[in-house]
């Protein structure tokens, strides 16, 4: 868990919807931990797949394709499955957009911001807090810094459906409506 350079690594596991608030927050497991075991170990599965509603949500080639997590095909093979990694890639900046915006307002949370010097439990502690912060942030509609100038985050809405078909056929329906 320490790193050669002297600082710890965690990876955090989190899950943004489309107005850039973070829905879940993992910061507990090593950073050379992989993605799908934290999503394994972490109480994500069972809260979608009890979601009455049901639900989606995009993750990227770390995490395993199932019923409740989408993934871009590896190889597409035609034009559906090429037009949906694109519209995949395209959703999932979101998530790249939130943690950016949530790296500005916390730049102890940004490498540029040198490392947190303290345990790896209370750099969870800090890191959680920063994200619940981060949601108020949002809520409050607060704009961030952006190298002194105040910059304002667009904020878009989602749609969900319920999955139950297997997990490769949902993507193959999905990517044969684009």
């Amino acid at each position: 868990m320490f790193a050669e350079k002297n600082f710890h690594a965690l990876n955090i596991q989190a899950v943004a919807d489309a107005r850039m608030r973070f829905l879940h927050i993992n910061a507990s497991f090593p950073g050379s931990t992989h993605d799908a075991f934290v999503l394994t170990n972490s109480g994500l599965p069972r809260r979608i797949q009890s979601l009455p509603e049901g639900g989606w949500l995009l993750g990227d080639s770390g995490y395993p394709l199932k019923n409740w997590i989408l993934t871009p095909f590896p190889s597409p093979s035609n034009q559906q499955e090429e037009k949906f990694n694109e519209a995949h890639g395209r959703t999932r900046i979101v998530v790249e957009r939130a943690f950016g915006v949530l790296k500005s307002r916390f730049r102890c949370l940004h490498k540029t911001g040198g490392s947190l010097p303290f345990s790896p439990l209370k750099c969870s502690r800090v890191i959680e807090t920063c994200f619940r912060l981060h949601n108020v942030a949002i809520e409050e509609k607060l704009p961030i810094r952006d190298g002194g100038r105040i910059v304002n985050v667009n904020h878009h809405a989602v749609c969900r459906d319920v999955a139950t078909v297997s997990a490769q056929q949902l993507r193959h329906q999905v990517a044969n409506l684009l």
